[in-house]
C-alpha cells in the first residue's frame, strides 16, 4: 500500500471551491478535519460520477497514518451510492482488512455493483479461508447469479460449519443445492451423530429454494438523509494556526464556524486579537455575533468588556447584541446592567430563547421561575434552554419533569444532561457519582454509548461547579499529557 501524499497546500477550501478542487484533495482535506463531510461535499463528488472513483480508490488504498478523521465509512457509502465496478478494488481491500462483521453498506455496495464483484470475492475467500471468510461467503450467497463456483464454495463450507453452510445455501437459492441439502438433512436427522439444528437449517433452506421469490437489488444508500446539509470543519482536531486561518478566510460561513469553535473555551492571545477585530468590523453580522459571544472568557480585559457593553447597549443588529449578552451573562451578578438587558430580551419573542440561554449562563437563581414556566413550551429552542436552565440551576423540584422527557427523542439528550446536573442526592461527593450514573441509566431504560458520555460529562460538570475534580474526564498531568 503506497504512502499518502501530504494535505493540500491551501489550508482552507471554501464550499464554492469544491467543484474546482479534485476529489482527492477534497478527501485529503476532510481527513484532516479541514472540510466538513456534508451534503455539499458529497454532491460535488457524486456529480462527477464514475470519474470520482479514481480518486476515491486512490485515496482509500493509501496508508494514511497522519489522517485525523477516518473516512472509510464515508467512502463506502459513496461507493455504494455510485454502484460502479471501479470501486471493487477499494471495497475488497476494506473487506480484507476487516473481514468479520462487515457493515451493511459494504455488503450492499458489492451487491449493487453486481456480478462483477463475484470474482474478487471468491479470491478473497480463498485467501482468508473458511474461518475468517464466513462473512465473505455470506456476501457471495446473497448473489442470485447461478455461478457454480459459489455453490461449490458453500458446499465446501459444510465441512467447516454445516449449519452456516445450509443457511447460506438457503440465501443463495440455487436449485442445484437441493440434493446437497437433502443429504445434509438426512444425515443430520438419522446419522450416527444427529444434529437437529443442522437438520432444521437444511429444511428451511430447501423451503427457501422451493419458493425463492424475486431478489431485489439494494437501494442506493440514502446519503441525503444520513448527512446534514451543512456541517462545519472539525476544529477540535486542528492546530491553533489552522483555526486562525479559518478566522481570516474569505468565507463568512467559515469565519463564523471558526469563531463559534472558541465559544466556552479559553481563547489564546493570537485568536483574541482576531476575534476582537471580527466583533468590531466584520462585514457579516453573523460573524460579528458569534465573535462577540466567543469573547466571553476575556471579559476581565477592560477593552473587551467595554466592547461588549457598548455592543449590548447600542442600536446594532439584534444578533450582535445577543452575542454580547451571552458573552457577558456569566458576569450578571457583578454587572447589573446585564440583568436588565436579559429581561429586556426575554420580553421580546424574537430574542426570548437567547435571553433564557443568558439566564442559565448567569447561574442566577432569580431566573429559576422562568425555567419552570417554559419546561413545556411549544417553541423547541425556548424549551431546550429551559431544560438546560433547570439543570444548571440544580432545580431538583423539576427533576421528575426531566425524567418524563427521557421518552421524547427531540429532548432526550438535553433532559439526560440536565437531570444529571440536578438529580436529587443526599450529598454530592466524587465517590457517589458512579452510583448516580447507574441510577440515571436505570431510569432512562438504558443508555447508548453517546448518551452515557453525555451523562458522564454532566456529572463531571456538576462536580466542577461545586469545586471538585471530575471523575470521568481524564485530568492532564503536569506535563499536559
Amino acid at each position: 500500500m503506497q504512502a499518502a501524499e501530504g494535505p493540500p497546500t491551501d489550508v482552507v477550501i471554501t464550499p464554492d471551491q469544491y467543484n474546482s478542487t479534485s476529489v482527492y484533495d477534497l478527501l485529503a482535506a476532510a481527513a484532516q478535519g479541514m472540510v466538513g463531510v456534508d451534503q455539499r461535499l458529497l454532491k460535488s463528488i457524486i456529480d462527477r460520477g464514475e470519474a470520482a472513483l479514481d480518486d476515491i480508490v486512490r485515496f482509500g488504498m493509501e496508508n494514511r497514518p497522519a489522517d485525523r478523521i477516518n473516512l472509510e465509512e464515508d467512502l463506502v457509502a459513496i461507493s455504494q451510492y455510485l454502484g460502479s465496478p471501479k470501486a471493487l478494488k477499494l471495497l475488497t481491500e476494506y473487506l480484507r482488512r476487516e473481514p468479520l462483521d462487515p457493515s451493511e453498506d459494504l455488503i450492499h455496495a458489492f451487491l449493487r455493483i453486481g456480478d462483477a464483484g463475484i470474482d474478487p470475492l471468491l479470491k478473497l475467500y480463498e485467501e482468508l479461508g473458511p474461518e475468517e471468510g464466513g462473512d465473505v461467503a455470506f456476501i457471495l450467497a446473497a448473489y442470485r447469479k447461478r455461478d457454480p463456483r459459489i455453490l461449490e464454495l458453500l458446499e465446501q463450507r459444510l465441512e467447516h460449519d454445516p449449519q452456516d453452510a445450509a443457511f447460506l445455501m438457503g440465501i443463495h437459492c440455487d436449485p442445484a443445492a437441493k440434493p446437497i441439502l437433502e443429504l445434509v438433512k438426512q444425515n443430520a436427522e438419522s446419522g450416527a451423530d444427529p444434529d437437529p439444528a443442522v437438520a432444521n437449517e437444511a429444511a428451511e433452506a430447501l423451503e427457501a429454494i422451493a419458493t425463492p421469490g424475486e431478489p431485489e437489488p439494494p437501494e442506493p444508500v440514502s446519503l441525503w438523509d444520513l448527512y446534514p446539509e451543512h456541517i462545519e470543519p472539525v476544529f477540535e482536531v486542528m492546530s491553533l494556526e489552522e483555526r486562525l486561518e479559518f478566522l481570516r478566510c474569505k468565507s463568512a460561513e467559515l469565519r463564523a464556524d471558526a469563531a463559534t469553535s472558541f465559544i466556552d473555551r479559553d481563547v489564546p492571545d493570537e485568536a483574541a486579537e482576531i476575534l476582537i477585530g471580527l466583533a468590531k468590523d466584520d462585514p457579516n453580522v453573523g460573524v460579528r455575533a458569534v465573535a462577540n459571544e466567543a469573547l466571553s472568557s476575556l471579559v476581565d480585559d477592560k477593552q473587551v468588556r467595554k466592547l461588549l457593553m457598548n455592543t449590548l447597549e447600542s442600536s446594532r443588529p439584534i444578533p450582535e447584541r445577543c452575542g454580547a449578552l451571552l458573552a457577558l451573562a456569566p458576569r450578571t451578578k457583578e454587572i447589573p446592567a446585564v440583568k436588565r438587558h436579559i429581561e429586556e430580551f426575554y420580553s421580546n419573542p424574537a430574542t426570548q430563547a437567547r435571553a433564557m440561554e443568558a439566564m442559565w449562563r448567569s447561574m442566577d437563581r432569580d431566573f429559576a421561575g422562568h425555567f419552570r414556566r417554559h419546561l413545556n413550551d411549544a417553541d423547541v429552542d425556548i424549551r431546550r434552554q429551559a431544560i438546560k436552565g433547570a439543570g444548571y440551576l440544580e432545580l431538583e423540584s423539576e427533576a421528575p419533569k426531566l425524567v418524563e422527557l427521557f421518552r421524547d427523542e427531540e429532548f432526550r439528550l438535553d433532559a439526560l444532561f440536565a437531570y444529571a446536573l440536578c438529580v436529587p442526592a443526599k450529598r454530592l461527593q466524587r465517590g457517589d457519582v458512579t452510583g448516580l450514573l447507574r441510577k440515571i441509566e436505570e431510569m432512562a431504560g438504558g443508555l447508548t454509548e453517546a448518551e452515557g458520555e453525555v451523562v458522564e460529562t454532566a456529572l463531571d460538570t456538576r462536580l466542577m461547579l461545586h469545586g471538585m475534580e471530575p471523575v470521568f474526564l481524564p485530568l492532564e498531568d503536569e506535563d499536559g499529557a
